[in-house]
């Protein structure tokens, strides 16, 4: 067995050799299908943490007028409290509201230093147990009695609410249209991998086919024959599976810590463990690319 696994990967090293023009070819075409899958799966894995970052602070702001009667804001806050969907309400005053607008505005001290008093309104900060609640919950803070009567625009009240599901739910539309558009892209990447692998097989059977009727003659088995081939195959998208591999991890080692740099807020980056189930994953497809190719081809031009 030692000897026929040394013979079929010797064999296969030679038809790539002979026909390396064709093999190159299957190779980055390999590789760009793979590339795109493993860039793919990564950005997908980053907006996913990005979103559900979001998500987490998704809250509802009530801004509150100035002269509200503290048991409405009181009565409301209680109101809130008890509703299913809610997980905490905090009451900002203004003078912390102020606060946070100074820290949030530290890097901007010209901008505070234009401030005369202090025009932020107090709110009531409603956290949800699920982000996804949130439109539903703006809905029923809409129908409360006692929220036109404290809202800091009675005269359009729903301008008094602050939420940000409207970002969240433009990250969603934006992830799922990158995605049907890779999806297009790997989709055709693939089919075009697959031809050129079937061509390279194909010219690797008619560049051998007197010694392939010799090797009949003499009653080589049907395995002994197609192996050498379906190897020729493995071995082309094993190495577009490599290179879309390195190329992946040389991105992730330069790009992320840029990215980490510029955006600090967001959870920009890739575990180990994530970049050894990409990995796995581009090597399987690979596998499955190069023995669907060169099978197709011998099941076609190779009649043993």
């Amino acid at each position: 067995m030692g000897i026929n696994v040394g013979y079929f990967a010797k064999e296969s090293v030679i038809n790539f050799r002979r026909n390396w023009v064709m093999s190159l070819g299957a190779v980055i075409t390999i590789y760009l299908s793979l590339l795109l899958v493993g860039l793919s799966i990564a950005t997908g894995i980053i907006i996913d943490d990005v979103v559900q970052s979001v998500e987490d602070k998704v809250t509802i702001q009530i801004f509150l007028k100035d002269d509200a009667a503290t048991e409405d804001v009181q009565a409301l806050q209680a109101q809130l409290l008890a509703d299913e969907l809610v997980d905490t309400v905090d009451y900002v005053s203004k003078e912390e509201a102020l606060e946070r607008f100074k820290e949030d505005m530290a890097s901007s001290p010209e901008i505070i230093d234009t401030l005369n008093d202090n025009p932020l309104p107090a709110s009531l900060d409603v956290s949800l147990i699920d982000p996804r609640t949130v439109q539903e919950m703006v809905d029923r803070i809409k129908l409360n009695e006692l929220f036109p009567k404290v809202a800091d625009r009675p005269d359009n009240p729903e301008d008094s609410l602050k939420y940000g599901q409207q970002i969240v739910d433009k990250l969603f539309s934006f992830t799922r249209m990158v995605r049907y558009v890779e999806i297009a892209f790997v989709a055709m990447l693939a089919l075009v991998s697959l031809i050129f692998i079937n061509n390279t097989i194909r010219l690797a059977i008619y560049a051998r086919r007197k010694e392939i009727g010799i090797m009949r003659l003499v009653g080589a088995s049907n395995g002994f024959i197609r192996t050498p081939f379906l190897m020729e195959g493995v071995l082309q998208s094993m190495l577009g599976a490599v290179l879309a591999i390195l190329t992946v991890l040389g991105v992730q080692a330069a790009l992320i810590p840029r990215l980490r740099e510029a955006l600090p807020f967001l959870p920009l980056g890739l575990s180990t463990g994530t970049l050894v189930q990409i990995s796995a994953v581009l090597i399987g497809a690979s596998l499955v690319i190069g023995l669907a190719g060169s099978g197709f081809a011998l099941r076609r031009y190779l009649k043993v």
